[in-house]
């Protein structure tokens, strides 16, 4: 889905200089030396070490015959690398030693009970018919109206109701789900995510509401625009594909992965278009756009956390969001505005997670049934 990452890394060293380092080759390989440059002054392993890990990982998976997301493998790599290697690049971005009275916690994501099912919201538009579905089964079924339905994906390109209804699929923590619109548009959505749209489109405009995050790769049509709505971004698209991000009090980002995409930003009053490898991330007052490799940014479609240069609060929220967990942390404004690099497998336990975070020199994390509570180390 996207290019082939440019391996060039910028170097920091202890005294504060900057080199840049360029790789060539199989880019799990590379990924395994990038670590090792990231880490700078901490232990760091030999790039023979990382190969011969790579290789015994590469062989069981064969073994197993195992060939899906090839191009993704040597992320698998990661939770088994030691702790530095699992920390790597986070070391220049350290967090000072601040000797003041710890603030009270605060919330960040609550747990929600029960986790629950799948669920759709069918509706005339009003809110006086209505109807909500839960999709336990994995086996598809068809509706009267075209559907087809199961606990894993639904489609909808085959309606054949002449009247159009409103649905919100909404999704519950530790699941994903896949939609297709009935314009061919093939939507993923995150945990915690709600996806409001017509059963069929129809007018100049094909128009979506979400709340969370989603993978968008909509269907061409230079006559009808794909817009998407969410709490601080208006996105027009014609044919591209992107993820958006936008939880409910945390930063909304827009990666564009192919194509081209309008942003509004109506709370600061500002129009941009995006171009490819371009990332827009917007609060309540300011924005920003950065180049990023998009690979990284898609992650969590392939079973990962994948964070690169991501505030800690927004980490956090995530990781309540998938788990399920209350997450509370101290309210000090430079520990929750902490940009690190962190990666893990969703399929880690909570007890990993936690451990992992734990490798972070400034930062406390600790689990008590299911809360989690992070503070800055003293």
């Amino acid at each position: 889905m996207a290019d082939k990452p440019n391996h060039t890394i910028n170097e920091q060293h202890p005294s504060g200089e900057t080199s840049r380092t360029n790789f060539s080759g199989d880019p799990r390989f590379q990924y395994e030396c990038e670590q090792a440059l990231l880490r700078g002054c901490s232990e760091s392993p030999s790039p023979q070490e990382a190969w011969a890990r790579f290789r015994a990982d590469l062989q069981k998976e064969e073994k197993k015959g195992i060939a899906r997301r090839r191009s993704l493998l040597w992320l698998r790599t990661i939770s088994g690398v030691s702790a530095a290697a699992v920390v790597a690049g986070v070391a220049y971005f350290s967090l000072r030693n601040d000797t003041a009275v710890r603030q009270t916690d605060m919330t960040l994501v609550s747990a929600s009970v029960p986790r629950g099912a799948i669920t759709v919201e069918d509706s005339d538009g009003s809110r006086e018919e209505s109807a909500t579905i839960a999709l336990r089964s994995s086996q598809p079924t068809v509706d009267e109206q075209g559907i087809i339905r199961s606990s894993k994906e639904s489609d909808y390109t085959h309606v054949r109701t002449e009247g159009i209804r409103h649905h919100i699929v909404s999704i519950p923590r530790g699941q994903v789900y896949k939609i297709r619109l009935s314009d061919g548009t093939e939507v993923w959505l995150n945990a915690d995510s709600r996806l409001s749209f017509p059963t069929r489109f129809a007018g100049n405009r094909r128009t979506v509401s979400l709340e969370g995050e989603a993978y968008f790769r909509v269907a061409p049509d230079k006559n009808s625009p794909f817009v998407i709505v969410t709490d601080k971004m208006i996105t027009n698209v014609l044919g591209t594909e992107f993820n958006i991000k936008a939880y409910k009090n945390a930063e909304t980002h827009l990666t564009l992965v192919n194509g081209s995409v309008k942003v509004r930003l109506p709370r600061v009053d500002k129009e941009v278009t995006l171009t490819p490898g371009e990332d827009i991330s917007c609060t309540d007052t300011e924005y920003r756009i950065k180049q990023v490799d998009t690979s990284y940014y898609v992650q969590w479609m392939a079973g990962y956390f994948y964070y690169d240069d991501v505030c800690l609060s927004d980490i956090l929220r995530d990781l309540g969001h998938w788990y399920n967990l209350n997450i509370e942390m101290e309210q000090d404004t430079a520990l929750m505005n902490q940009r690190l690099h962190f990666i893990a497998g969703r399929d880690e336990t909570v007890d990993r997670v936690v451990e992992l975070l734990n490798m972070y020199e400034y930062l406390d994390v600790s689990r008590n049934g299911e809360k989690i509570t992070v503070r800055k180390k003293r």
